[in-house]
């Protein structure tokens, strides 16, 4: 099990942090095996890529279950802010 907190929109490190922990490969793929990563909320905001961040996200949930994995994302104070319309 794995767990990263507070990326905020920030791809560049979601991406070096995902790969340090071995979760994904050079081309960005699920390389996970059957970990469980848990994403503890606050994915978007301050950082220029939230969108990109998400997907990448959305991807990685994809392909970890194909694999045996999993990929849980929690919602942050970040995101509910968005939810309640404060961006």
């Amino acid at each position: 099990v794995y767990a990263i907190a507070d990326l905020h929109g920030d791809y560049d490190q979601a991406i070096a942090a995902l790969r340090l922990c071995g979760l994904i490969a050079a081309d960005g793929s699920w390389a996970g095996g059957n970990a469980t990563l848990v994403q503890t909320g606050d994915l978007v905001d301050r950082g220029p890529d939230s969108l990109k961040v998400l997907e990448l996200f959305r991807t990685l949930r994809r392909q970890a279950a194909q694999a045996g994995g999993r990929v849980v994302t929690l919602l942050g104070n970040h995101e509910a802010l968005n939810l309640e319309g404060d961006f």
